[in-house]
């Protein structure tokens, strides 16, 4: 039995010490690693102070080559933004049209682009790209996400994430989309935001579809205001009768009464007035298939251009590279052999 305990406590003993090893050997070796970075990195300062003439020159001739180029050779992009709120389910139509229109640029196909956008040759010409994109940031996309929750049974909505939600919203679940013209100067044809509301707004399904949910609407203000004017004889007119006129058939109520129905009678008013205003908010905001929130403006605004910046950066990095190459290959001509060992898995 003792002999058994014995031989236990050895191997215990021999785990730990196995284990022992393999970390401080593990941690060996991350250390090494750092110090391996950090040497690495020493001799990068130690090159380039080394060289700092010949570094200085690649960037001072960057920055000439960058300017040269963006004067003389780069052509600057502009570009302007066109704000939409679609109405009706129109987005997908949108997006649509804008995606045509694109092909369209691309492949200078300027006699379509005249006939959907009435441009001109020049103006044709001019442009280098349309693109389409939802307005959004982070509270937007909160909301919308609130309002998947509250849409969704518990079961789905405990398995919701935030994370992986915003990352693929539907682009018809933004209710505003900018529209973003790239153009070769800075005169944005303005007149092609007509057209391109115009190509939505003349699409009889949509057409159809506005008019009767305006009629619906008008339809119901004009209840609602006959349900104000009847309110208003009840709560209003009846206060200026004279006492002693009597039409017909009195009930009695006591002063109680006559509070709360008085009370009832207010919180309904109040509540159609409220209605009534939603309903001339939601009148005015679908009137017309495709709301402007912000149009094109008549000079785009010119894109920013790094090439002073990257030009310099980039020669630096190719003669840095060059120069390291170099001393790798001086130090390889004094090797006579390389050779690299094992590892002994014995001494690990």
């Amino acid at each position: 039995m003792n002999e058994k305990q014995n031989n236990e406590e050895i191997d215990i003993a021999s785990l730990f010490d196995f284990l022992s090893k393999k970390t401080k050997s593990f941690f060996v070796l991350i250390i090494n690693l750092l110090i391996s970075i950090l040497n690495l990195f020493i001799s990068l300062l130690f090159a380039i102070k080394k060289n700092y003439i010949l570094l200085l020159s690649a960037v001072i001739i960057g920055l000439l080559i960058g300017y040269i180029f963006e004067k003389k050779f780069y052509k600057p992009t502009y570009t302007s933004s066109l704000t939409l709120s679609p109405n009706y389910g129109s987005t997908y139509q949108l997006y649509g049209n804008i995606e045509f229109y694109e092909t369209l640029i691309k492949k200078q196909n300027f006699e379509k682009l005249k006939n959907y956008l009435n441009l001109d040759s020049s103006d044709s010409k001019s442009l280098k790209g349309i693109s389409i994109r939802p307005y959004t940031n982070e509270l937007l996309r909160l909301k919308n996400f609130r309002s998947l929750l509250g849409a969704a049974d518990s079961i789905t909505a405990e398995n919701l994430n935030y994370n992986d939600y915003k990352e693929n919203i539907p682009f018809d679940s933004y209710s505003r989309h900018v529209i973003t013209l790239e153009l070769n100067n800075n005169k944005v044809p303005t007149y092609i935001e007509k057209r391109i509301i115009e190509n939505i707004e003349n699409n009889i399904y949509y057409r159809n579809k506005k008019e009767t949910y305006l009629e619906n609407l008008e339809i119901k203000k004009q209840y609602i205001l006959e349900s104000i004017e009847k309110l208003d004889t009840l709560l209003f007119a009846k206060k200026n009768k004279p006492e002693g006129e009597n039409s017909g058939t009195t009930i009695v109520l006591d002063d109680n009464q006559k509070e709360n129905i008085d009370l009832q009678l207010f919180d309904r008013y109040k509540s159609i007035r409220n209605e009534l205003v939603e309903i001339n908010y939601d009148i005015n905001d679908k009137k017309n298939v495709i709301n402007t929130i912000d149009s094109f403006s008549d000079i785009g605004s010119e894109e920013n251009s790094n090439f002073i910046l990257l030009i310099p950066l980039l020669l630096f990095l190719m003669t840095l590279f060059l120069i390291l190459i170099n001393n790798l290959n001086k130090k390889l001509s004094k090797v006579t052999s390389l050779r690299i060992e094992k590892l002994d898995p014995d001494k690990v």
